[in-house]
């Protein structure tokens, strides 16, 4: 909970006021790699089916954050290439892996 909390702190920086949820989409080359492409995309309450770029604090913090935490899951899923974190208004977050096919 604290590497998400400081994960938003920095994106709600570059959040505009009429944000509904906010998605930050970490893309990895190979599974294990300490580095990746991001986006950062916002929805905003009336255009729910419209995404927007937007840029947090630090476009590099959060992605770095976010792949630490591999080192306090489990061996078996830390194997992931994707990691969607979708933070949404009220507080309530998402946390989801895509993994390689076998």
């Amino acid at each position: 909970m604290e590497v998400i909390s400081e994960i938003f702190r920095c994106v709600a920086q570059g959040l505009p006021e009429d944000w509904a949820s906010a998605h930050m989409i970490v893309d990895l080359a190979t599974p294990g790699d300490a580095t990746g492409k991001v986006r950062y995309l916002v929805f905003r309450k009336d255009a729910a089916d419209k995404p927007e770029s937007f840029t947090p604090c630090d476009t590099d913090g959060p992605p770095t954050a976010l792949i630490g935490l591999r080192e306090q899951e489990p061996v078996e899923r830390r194997g992931w290439t994707t990691a969607r974190l979708v933070l949404e208004r009220d507080g309530s977050f998402r946390l989801n892996y895509d993994f390689p096919p076998k």
